[in-house]
């Protein structure tokens, strides 16, 4: 078993780091095998493969606009300004998206063109050959790249790959993460709560934000504070699971004990990063045999019950994970440039996660918006609901003064 060395704690980069390679000493095969859905159902998931045109599009010269096809002509100034006549046998009405027939390559759009009498009929102004034509070809052609592997699939994405002959797409399997909520005084969603007993909002917090990342969830019930109960629940769940979230047990109180039952499910990786909230986390792994496949790893992430460090927790070590076993890095966290509204200090030993609500700039500043920093307290839920943005302010910084300039990252679903 890797484990981090003693001394100071390490930065959350360096855990996720080595959190990875003790569990892929361990056996952990990481990303899935890839699996084909229809188009339709595509969106959000990742591409395990390049998706490449079948056909070009369009698939032959068509029209751009309502008008008549016509075989362009000569054009000298004197004729693109003037009129030209045109026999009836020597133009098609077409709409547009209509193929050019055969012979013609021009449109003239229908505002442009008089019909006379005898059924011929003049246009006025410039007729150059390939006016108004969407060439074969021209949006992209036959076997270029629409879609490279890793993208997590948008509207967009599925247009085209269905425009380009696509009727299913590669993508990767839905990792599952498992949430197994811990502690005597928790309480399931809509139970009746007496005097120190809580409601499991941890467990809905996490599974919305793991769905968010395109991971199927499976919440077991709660747990007792009780060594093999939480042992066994760690077993079932590895069985169908990628990787296991067990919310609270993470310190080291007397009742807080899953770094003992990790560490006997298979390994105890790193106890405690340098993060604030969310210090006391632990990242290890659980060994399972399925179905008489070879022992393999599954992630275990130990996750304190407060809901301000369960929510950064999951950021730095579940999302990067869940993005990994779909086949790519996670998106680039969205920054946004803001205006620190009051003085702020920090710990420079630790990663410092704080919420920040955002306003409009009152005056011009270079920020579009004021950030204001919520009170101190990992256990406030409402400090995650009135939460516009994280300010995640790295090791070695300290003081700030108010006015500064920092650098927030928008919570999904907030404010852009």
């Amino acid at each position: 078993m890797l484990s981090m060395p003693p001394g100071p704690k390490p930065s959350p980069g360096a855990a996720y780091s080595h959190w990875l390679e003790a569990c892929a000493a361990a056996g952990w095969r990481g990303p899935a095998a890839a699996e084909q859905v229809p188009v339709r159902d595509g969106l959000g998931r990742v591409t395990a493969a390049p998706v490449r045109a079948r056909w070009p599009a369009p698939r032959a010269a068509c029209a751009a606009m309502d008008g008549i096809a016509i075989k362009a002509g000569p054009e000298s100034p004197a004729a693109a300004a003037g009129v030209r006549q045109l026999a009836a046998a020597s133009f098609t009405w077409v709409d547009t998206g209509d193929l050019v027939p055969a012979g013609l390559d021009t449109v003239v759009e229908r505002e442009r063109v008089e019909l006379r009498a005898d059924g011929g009929a003049q246009i006025t102004g410039p007729a150059p050959r390939g006016l108004n034509v969407r060439a074969a070809g021209e949006d992209f052609g036959a076997g270029e790249l629409l879609i490279p592997a890793g993208r997590r699939l948008r509207p967009a994405d599925l247009a085209a790959a269905a425009a380009a002959g696509h009727l299913t797409l590669p993508v990767a399997r839905r990792p599952v993460a498992a949430i197994i909520p811990t502690g005597d005084e928790i309480r399931p969603v809509g139970s009746a709560l007496g005097p120190g007993d809580i409601t499991d909002s941890n467990s809905l917090l996490l599974a919305s934000r793991a769905s968010e990342t395109g991971a199927r969830t499976l919440v077991s019930d709660v747990q007792p504070d009780d060594p093999d109960a939480i042992a066994g629940e760690i077993r079932r769940a590895a069985l169908a699971a990628d990787v296991v979230l067990v919310i609270a047990g993470s310190s080291a109180g007397r009742g807080d004990h899953t770094a003992a039952v990790v560490t006997a499910a298979g390994g105890l990786a790193v106890r405690g990063v340098a993060v604030r909230p969310g210090h006391p986390v632990l990242l290890g792994y659980a060994r399972t045999d399925r179905a008489g496949q070879s022992v393999t790893a599954v992630p275990v992430i130990g996750i304190p019950g407060y809901p301000l460090a369960a929510a950064v927790i999951f950021e730095l070590f579940a999302v990067p994970l869940l993005a990994a076993l779909q086949g790519g890095p996670p998106a680039d966290p969205v920054r946004q440039r803001a205006q620190l509204a009051c003085d702020w200090t920090s710990s420079p030993d630790v990663e410092d996660w704080v919420p920040v609500s955002l306003a409009p700039a009152a005056r011009p500043s270079g920020c579009l918006v004021v950030a204001e920093p919520g009170r101190r307290g990992a256990g406030s839920v409402s400090r995650l609901l009135r939460a516009d943005a994280w300010w995640p302010i790295p090791i070695g910084q300290g003081k700030f003064a108010r006015g500064e300039p920092i650098d927030v990252q928008p919570v999904p679903g907030g404010p852009a």
